[in-house]
């Protein structure tokens, strides 16, 4: 996928044409069998008016064409009379329009269909694009650009399908229209015609603008998402120390410069159907003043083409109004564009669980550097020439003060970066190239671990979706949870809230536990997993976890000497390196 930052509206229109013709592929070809059949049969109707007005009022339709096809229908079904050729147009008319029925709502649902399919790939693609992106691109990225990506950009791209199919709906019915108009009377559906060209041109500056408020729209909500985000996140420091009053000013701020956007947006809008009005008003008169004297034009006729003119300021509105909603609804389809380009960078195939057996053997770094890329420039952390081997089974301890490479290590050993020098490899094969065995092998916990905000149950089912009841018990026996989980009133289907944030830190830890447990990893990492615990629960707590059987290898970071006391080596790192 291709990305170019600030395309203009063509190109990026172009863009989305082309990924919406390349998902659609044998049902967007049926869609235009069914927009075509529908222009179609519509100008049969229309093109029915002017043969009845002229058996209804006597005289001649004015078009010679016409006249013969009319004359050959009669002649062939052998009707005479008025109220017979008249009820025989009626017939075919209504037919017409029942068959245009049918195929205008076959028409709908396949264009839904495509909408939709459309916009839930797109959602899938990021989503898949996210799950394999090198882990140094993610952790870098804003959340609030990601979720305005999965939930309001993924709507303005559902937005904009709608009306590009509109448009293009619209497009062929108007194509129908002038064939028609063409047929009934060529020098009047020229003059129309000009008329509605020169129209659609002086509008064409609104699409611009209306591309270039889509882009304030998207800007604005993701910096409005950003915010909201942030002020959640940390809602109990500003209550606690009355800093909400800052938030509240910079919240309005952004409510009302998006509301301004949108009232310029929705008068720019109504401007364009005043004009879309007028023109219309005008193209009719004319034709009829420019019929009646220049032309000479039959009534019947004359009847006939303006009801055609008539018709067709509805696609030309729909065109225009559909252009404008397309072209401020773009802005957001780059958006997603944009973020799935930057996480093509370094991004992996992602394995299934169920075809990428666990592994396990000696672990060996050797020489390995990573840096952590600092925005601005400045020092960068991580770890340097690190070369370690970890027998399997081993209960391996890394201390070291903040910022000493402990976390990197950790992250290095799950496969999340992968060396910028040196190799990491298992039973001597590289990591690289085992990452979805490697990463079914192994059961990380982190600091502060993450809940769904679900149950208890749900939390630990993640780890492994086939775990009973009684397998759960078990895992919350060996970390010393089961205590506190039957005292709450629903057990296992308490719901812990946002990140866990219903229950306790050392609860939440406790459980975090329990699901590495379940997952039953030949390798347990963890990074200062114990220490919202108190020393005692923890000592007990990874006692336990050092007489598993089979015993994983254990790699436990801490800043606690109390926590290492019983590990078969402890490593201490400084800037980076092992002391």
């Amino acid at each position: 996928m291709r990305f170019a930052a600030g395309e203009g509206l063509a190109a990026s229109l172009t863009v989305l044409v082309r990924d919406v013709s390349a998902y659609a592929g044998r049902k967007g070809i049926r869609a235009g069998v069914l927009v075509l059949s529908g222009a179609m049969l519509e100008g049969i109707g229309l093109a029915l008016i002017a043969p009845m007005l002229a058996v209804l009022f006597g005289g001649s339709n004015g078009n010679g064409r016409l006249q013969r096809v009319s004359a050959m229908l009669f002649d062939w079904t052998g009707l005479t009379t008025l109220p017979a050729r008249l009820a025989l147009l009626l017939g075919v008319f209504v037919v017409a329009m029942i068959v245009r029925a049918v195929v205008l709502m076959a028409r709908d649902a396949t264009l839904a269909e495509l909408r939709i399919g459309f916009v839930e790939q797109q959602r899938c693609r990021v989503a898949e694009d996210l799950a394999a992106a090198s882990w140094s691109k993610v952790v870098r990225l804003r959340h609030a650009r990601v979720i305005q990506v999965m939930s309001g950009d993924i709507q303005q791209i559902g937005v904009a399908a709608f009306f590009l199919t509109q448009c293009l709906t619209s497009v062929v019915m108007l194509a129908a229209q002038c064939v028609l108009a063409l047929w009934l009377s060529l020098p009047l559906a020229l003059l129309s015609f000009v008329l509605l060209i020169a129209s659609g041109l002086a509008l064409f500056p609104t699409m611009r603008r209306a591309n270039a408020l889509g882009k304030v729209f998207t800007n604005a909500s993701q910096i409005l998402l950003h915010g909201t985000s942030q002020f959640l996140g940390g809602l109990k420091l500003a209550v606690s120390q009355n800093l909400q009053s800052g938030y509240l000013a910079e919240f309005r701020a952004t409510i009302a410069e998006q509301s301004e956007q949108q009232i310029r947006y929705l008068r720019q809008q109504t401007a364009s159907r005043l004009v879309i009005a007028t023109v219309s008003a005008v193209v009719g008169a004319l034709l009829v003043l420019a019929g009646l004297t220049v032309f000479h034009v039959a009534p019947a006729m004359l009847v006939a083409l303006l009801l055609v003119v008539a018709r067709m300021s509805g696609p030309s509105g729909q065109i225009q109004q559909g252009a404008q909603m397309l072209a401020n609804a773009l802005p957001a389809y780059d958006a997603v564009r944009s973020l799935r380009h930057d996480l093509e960078d370094g991004a992996m195939p992602i394995v299934a669980a169920d075809d990428a057996q666990p592994v396990s053997g000696e672990i060996r770094f050797d020489q390995v550097t990573f840096a952590h890329p600092q925005d601005g420039g400045g020092e960068a952390h991580g770890v340097h020439d690190l070369t370690l081997t970890i027998a399997p089974g081993t209960c391996l301890g890394i201390k070291g003060a903040s910022g000493a490479g402990k976390t990197t290590f950790a992250d290095l050993l799950a496969g999340l970066y992968p060396p910028q020098s040196g190799t990491i490899t298992v039973d001597g094969e590289p990591l690289g190239a085992m990452l979805g065995r490697w990463r079914n092998s192994i059961a990380y916990v982190a600091q502060d671990p993450f809940l769904f905000y679900d149950t208890i149950r749900r939390n630990l089912a993640w780890a492994d979706p086939s775990a009973d009841e009684s397998r759960m018990w078990q895992a919350l026996d060996l970390v010393e949870a089961s205590g506190f989980i039957r005292a709450l009133p629903a057990g296992l289907d308490t719901v812990v809230g946002e990140r866990g944030t219903l229950i306790s830190g050392g609860e939440r830890q406790r459980i975090a536990l329990a699901r590495a447990v379940l997952r039953r990893a030949k390798l347990l990492i963890l990074d200062e997993a114990t220490n919202a615990l108190d020393p005692a629960t923890e000592t007990a707590i990874l006692d336990r976890l050092r007489t598993l059987d089979p015993r994983p290898t254990l790699v436990i970071i801490a800043h606690r000497p109390d926590s290492l006391n019983g590990c078969d080596r402890v490593l201490t790192m400084s800037d980076g390196q092992l002391a």
